[in-house]
């Protein structure tokens, strides 16, 4: 009846709006929202502040210079400007001296890495605005718009075994690495740096009518490849300038020493300085 149908309209909006003011909600919010942006470990106090720029509404950031703070928000209860101001301002999300802590920041995901090295590498496709990625959720566990549920690709409090899990820490993003799902997003980008986006050797491309085999066609063709990533060092760098660029652009200059000369050793070892990229990428 027309009675019930308000009733029944006028009790979800209740408990709508008790979820909504929960005391709980503002901490949930603030916990995955801040791991979503890329600190799985905050602070309790970080937390508090993002929850109160929800609860308040508002967030006021004073700046290094001493000046007038800046205010984020409307000052209405569940303001999501304020609370990602909060989220980005706070100096724990920008200090860099936490990234010497090794329980500060969070795993890349395995499709924010993907994209991540195509873009770094300069990928470039003949003509296409879409890239033809093919069953990357089959082998790394993540593709845009294929959440398995409405959970997301992890789970918020999941805590790997090992020094993880004793330190009484938590790694959402490393539920998707599992052993198969770190060999295929190893597979399909060595794939890509050899063949470019195809199907060779496990790659992320669907197959390309009209081509042989992928064995084929030796590294470095691209017969069968839907694009391919395209960066080269500048002119006259040394081995040593090379190998540089590429850990910065690759791993935000993270990569040791001795990894640097292991990968320069392949480098100079390498027939031409094609191949010799070609192996320092993988």
């Amino acid at each position: 009846s027309r009675a019930e149908r308000r009733d029944a309209y006028y009790e979800t909006e209740a408990a709508l709006e008790h979820y909504f003011h929960h005391p709980n909600t503002a901490p949930f919010l603030a916990l995955r929202l801040i791991q979503r942006f890329g600190i799985s470990n905050p602070s309790p106090r970080y937390i508090q502040v993002v929850a109160e720029a929800f609860t308040d509404g508002v967030y006021k950031w004073n700046d290094e210079n001493g000046d007038d703070p800046v205010i984020f928000g409307s000052s209405k209860y569940g303001d999501l400007a304020a609370m990602c101001a909060a989220i980005l301002l706070e100096p724990e999300a920008r200090s860099p001296l936490l990234d010497l802590d090794p329980s500060f920041g969070s795993l890349k995901e395995p499709l924010t890495k993907l994209i991540g090295f195509m873009r770094s590498m300069e990928y470039v496709g003949p003509d296409r605005k879409i890239v033809p990625l093919r069953t990357v959720m089959d082998k790394i566990g993540q593709m845009a718009h294929d959440i398995p549920s409405v959970f997301s690709f992890f789970l918020s409090e999941y805590s790997p075994s090992g020094l993880i899990k004793t330190a009484s820490l938590v790694s959402p993003e490393a539920i998707t690495y599992t052993a198969p799902n770190i060999i295929g997003l190893l597979n399909g980008m060595f794939s890509l740096i050899k063949w470019g986006l195809s199907d060779c050797e496990y790659g992320f491309g669907p197959d390309k009518e009209n081509t042989r085999a992928c064995r084929r066609y030796k590294e470095g063709v691209w017969t069968k490849s839907w694009g391919r990533i395209t960066f080269e060092p500048p002119e006259l760098s040394g081995t040593d300038a090379v190998i540089n660029a590429l850990a910065t652009l690759l791993t935000g200059g993270r990569l040791s020493m001795d990894r640097r000369q292991e990968i320069a050793n392949a480098y100079n070892n390498a027939n031409d300085n094609n191949a010799g990229l070609r192996l320092a990428q993988q």
